[in-house]
């Protein structure tokens, strides 16, 4: 059933819509609430359906869509109330989307909609109803540890290696007939010249063999669906785990940083090796000893028990072995990649300083301790591998000469029954002759998992709080408490008893070098949390307000602008959402930037290579500026904004500034320029032990300039952070 309500309530069911995508997280706790860039495409997948006519169906898909945005996998209707379970959420073309809570005992029901809640009697006919039930999300639980992002990528992949695990049963039971084959044709057709049987039995596991072949495709089919599936998801999560790293908790090095994230391949291929081999291969073992025991006795079967036995002995004694040169291999592993990193990007120093024999030193010294404990960790695998097939091949000797000893002094067994014996022992041998390679990957495995602890150890935005606030609109009064801070492993570099900065108050920042102007301003962003003390924003405290609302409405322009690979277009639009083309305009206008663009040929589309290399300083700050006035915040932290920039560039941004900031937005500015305090009205000057000055702009200004000055700073006369 399908209607299209008037245009006239297209725009009613559109709003009913965004409402109860707001609504469902918090009502279902596990549910993620929607991010900017998630309502705009919900809105804009809404309008076009409201341009054409909205459907149920059309309805359905939108809403789909914002479930699966919240981190539901899938999702059923049924039509009719009476089929769903309460609380269900419902679309109707007519009535939009709501809410149903319960049946009332009056025979009504109590309905919630963007209106707020209400008790009807009669429910829209032909709406479509959706079970809510917090279920609904557990495939996407945030993940507290790499174990469990691990487990629950097995737990979620359990069908595919289910599958695998039957079509490895197919293959050992296929692998069975050949052994039985062999003993059929040495004891029953050889002796009787049967050749009749001969043929039915050699077309029979002629069969078996080309089914064994087809079940082995299938096997690796299955197989690589499955790993593509386990890399998609952990891959997922563990890019959106390290995007959730608070930043004063980032390692310090990039590249080591990098290894250790591209390791959960080892770990995901050591999770699903491991998996088959516990499943099949080794109840297989079991089963095959059995059926050695059926065929030549407890004598004969005794041999591959104990060869079974000495085989995993010896696979553990090289266990500790592999797994102390895979850790300090992979560790230097780590380091190589993070001195490739800060090669690469400090090249530039690194020539001018002549300093690229100290680096190729390192280099080759990490290098050699790479290749050595590699080369350790093969040596390891290969010999516990030899003496695997010393073993197996020893095994095979004895095995055949028990069965020919049981043979010659009884009937129990034949010449058949030996070779049949003797092909399925190697079988039982397999899961044991796995094992050495299993270790290295084992090894190689608890190494990455270590590393990638590490990561999931570091504390998170909105650290501890379940239900971070998501508010419309930030006044922007900051409130700093007894806060001090310093670096992981550094001293404190940041002390304040207390700092209160009203909404709308214009505010510039001052101090010498080191005085921790930039760490208040990131405190004051969200970006780090104090070691002591606390902030708060609009009275509530920075930690508790979501960080991707933070990042929507509070715009932050820190002292080093980097820029991302693509093109002036995608770095100018990057994370900044409902804004028109003609929005890209009007803030290029307003910076100049419009210049830039219009002296390239390629226009918004030129290039920009990976950090923003080949744009000058203060382009990347113009660029920067740009798209932060296209963002249009409601707060506005600025470190620096002119440092490289020559002074019309400057006078163009400053103009660009007093435009946009709104006369009730709070900006807090950080610069040692005097051209810019014209922007600001208050004045604060810090110091690593906290405030020495704040008061009106006038008033600090004429303070600075009765105090003693340093005779540096009186022949210079240009740096206020001099005169601090």
């Amino acid at each position: 059933m399908n209607s299209s309500p008037p245009k006239s309530a297209a725009s009613t069911v559109t709003r009913s819509v965004l409402w109860l995508a707001r609504r469902l997280p918090d009502i279902v706790k596990d549910l993620r609430p929607l991010q900017s860039h998630m309502m705009a495409e919900l809105e804009g997948r809404l309008m076009a359906l409201q341009e054409k006519s909205v459907t149920r169906d059309g309805l359905r898909d939108c809403v789909d869509y914002a479930f699966r945005s919240m981190g539901v996998r899938s999702q059923s209707w049924v039509e009719g109330h009476a089929a769903a379970k309460l609380p269900a959420a419902a679309i109707h073309p007519d009535a939009g989307a709501f809410i149903l809570h319960q049946h009332t005992p009056s025979g009504g029901w109590l309905l919630e909609d963007a209106n707020g809640r209400r008790h009807v009697t009669v429910l829209p006919q032909g709406a479509l109803y959706t079970e809510i039930h917090t279920s609904q999300a557990e495939g996407l639980k945030f993940h507290r540890t790499a174990g469990e992002l691990f487990r629950g990528a097995l737990r979620d992949n359990r069908r595919y290696f289910f599958h695998a695990a039957i079509a490895s049963v197919v293959i050992n039971l296929f692998g069975l007939l050949t052994s039985l084959y062999s003993m059929q044709v040495y004891d029953r057709v050889i002796p009787t010249q049967g050749l009749a049987t001969l043929y039915a039995l050699t077309a029979g596991i002629a069969v078996g063999i080309l089914l064994e072949l087809i079940a082995k495709f299938a096997r690796a089919a299955i197989t690589e669906h499955s790993i593509r599936s386990m890399d998609l998801d952990l891959s997922h999560s563990i890019f959106e785990r390290l995007l959730r790293v608070r930043m004063d908790q980032f390692p310090a090095s990039v590249g080591t940083l990098s290894a250790q994230l591209r390791s959960y391949e080892m770990i995901r291929s050591f999770a699903s090796s491991v998996t088959l081999y516990l499943l099949v291969d080794t109840p297989f073992a079991l089963l095959f000893l059995g059926m050695i025991y059926l065929l030549g006795g407890p004598l004969v079967a005794a041999v591959p028990v104990v060869f079974f036995i000495v085989a995993l002995a010896v696979g553990f004694l090289f266990r500790s072995g592999m797994e102390r040169h895979a850790l300090s291999g992979q560790a230097a592993s780590n380091r190589k990649l993070g001195l490739l990193v800060e090669a690469v990007e400090g090249a530039e120093s690194i020539k001018a300083s002549g300093a690229g024999w100290q680096f190729l030193a390192r280099w080759n010294g990490l290098t050699r301790i790479n290749v050595d404990e590699d080369m350790r960790l093969r040596h390891l695998g290969e010999s516990a591998s030899y003496y695997a097939g010393f073993l197996q091949q020893i095994s095979y000797v004895l095995l055949v000469a028990t069965g020919a000893y049981v043979a010659s002094t009884s009937t129990s067994l034949t010449a058949g029954g030996i070779i049949a014996c003797s092909i399925i022992s190697g079988r039982v041998l397999t899961p044991a002759g796995m094992l050495p390679g299993l270790m290295v990957q084992w090894a190689n495995a608890k190494s990455a998992m270590r590393s990638l602890s590490h990561i999931f150890s570091l504390e998170q935005d909105n650290h501890t709080v379940e239900r971070p606030l998501v508010i419309d609109r930030l006044r922007g009064g900051f409130a700093v408490q007894k806060v001090e801070f310093g670096y992981r492993g550094h001293p404190t570099v940041l002390q304040l008893e207390g700092l209160h900065i009203a909404p709308g108050e214009k505010v510039g920042l001052l101090g010498p070098v080191g005085s921790g102007k930039s760490t208040l301003l990131k405190l004051l962003s969200g970006m780090y949390m104090p070691s002591k003390g606390r902030v708060s924003l609009d009275g509530i405290d920075l930690q508790h307000i979501s960080r991707a609302h933070l990042s929507d409405r509070l715009g932050y322009l820190p002292q080093d602008v980097r820029l991302f690979a693509g093109t002036l277009r995608d770095n100018l639009t990057t994370g900044v959402v409902g804004k028109t083309e003609q929005h890209l305009l009007a803030a290029c206008e307003l910076t100049g930037l419009n210049q830039v663009v219009a002296a390239h040929p390629k226009g918004f589309d030129l290039p920009i290579a990976e950090g923003g290399t080949g744009v000058s300083g203060g382009q990347k700050q113009l660029i920067a500026l740009t798209r932060m006035l296209l963002a249009a915040p409601d707060v506005w932290l600025l470190d620096e904004p002119t440092a490289s920039m020559d002074e019309p560039l400057e006078m163009r941004t400053i103009a660009a500034l007093r435009a946009g900031v709104q006369v009730d937005q709070t900006l807090i500015l950080v610069t040692h320029k005097t051209a810019l305090l014209q922007l600001v009205d208050r004045l604060v000057i810090l110091s690593p032990s906290g405030v020495v000055l704040d008061g009106p702009k006038a008033q600090v200004l004429q303070q600075l300039a009765t105090r003693p000055r340093p005779a540096s700073a009186t022949r210079s006369g240009a740096s206020l952070e001099a005169v601090a």
